[in-house]
């Protein structure tokens, strides 16, 4: 997806030996530009890692392994996976989304929100459910953002049916073999995000059809293979970890 990079003066670099396990969705409580000014404000000491656009425009202000200031603070929260006594900035991505806490959300930023958490979902091996994707109020009781008009399910669901769209996968049509070195779970995408089908026993010699190099990167490593009955299995299992070479 095109997004516009603008930076951000208040971040912390890294994350201190944590990684992002959950995405967290704000609301601007104005414009897309408007943000775009306010993190760079020497006043504000906030930021995010992304905002949204109600037309679909994406904005990145802080790079996914540093920390963006978003969500720093908890007060009651009902997140299931909050951490007492660590920065929820230290283990969440941050995304902001234009507009105010009574306009209802258009369908471009829904589906460029939804497409946004897909891919940072699969790059940092996040599953895509509500434990995973949270308002910002779940974590600061407080706080009402993201206000009172988004539907926080819908966007998971949307995002995952991304996620599992074989539309959205690259398929290179090779035809091989490969020997799968510990027990590998087959599913009908390649992301886990698709339900578990299946699995392939350690040392199976298996035929495959095809395979991808952009499925769910588990352990750094997007590539899947594809059996001939449409099934996939993550190539970091196998001995052959990259297809094609």
């Amino acid at each position: 997806m095109d997004v516009v990079w603008k930076g951000s003066r208040h971040f912390s670099k890294g994350r201190r030996g944590y990684r992002p396990e959950a995405v967290v969705v704000h609301l601007m409580e104005g414009s897309l530009r408007g943000t775009d000014a306010w993190f760079n404000d020497p006043a504000s000491n906030v930021s995010a890692h992304y905002g949204i656009g109600r037309d679909g425009e994406v904005h990145q202000y802080v790079r996914e392994a540093d920390q963006a200031w978003h969500a720093g603070r908890s007060w009651t929260p009902s997140w299931s996976g909050h951490r007492d006594g660590v920065n929820p900035n230290l283990y969440t991505i941050g995304i902001e989304h234009e507009g105010k806490a009574d306009e209802t959300w258009p369908a471009a930023m829904y589906k460029a929100s939804a497409a946004l958490i897909k891919e940072i979902c699969l790059r940092w091996n996040i599953p895509i459910d509500r434990q995973h994707v949270v308002g910002h109020r779940e974590i600061y009781a407080r706080n009402t953002c993201p206000g009172s008009q988004v539907d926080l399910s819908r966007l998971t669901k949307m995002a995952s049916g991304i996620a599992v769209d074989l539309g959205n996968h690259n398929l290179i049509g090779q035809k091989g073999k490969v020997t799968v070195r510990a027990t590998v779970n087959l599913r009908d995408a390649p992301t886990t995000a698709s339900p578990k089908v299946g699995s392939i026993a350690g040392g199976t010699e298996v035929v495959y059809t095809g395979w991808t190099s952009s499925g769910q990167a588990i352990d750094g490593n997007p590539h899947w293979y594809r059996r001939a009955d449409g099934r996939y299995f993550w190539a970091g299992a196998t001995e052959q970890p990259v297809p094609g070479l």
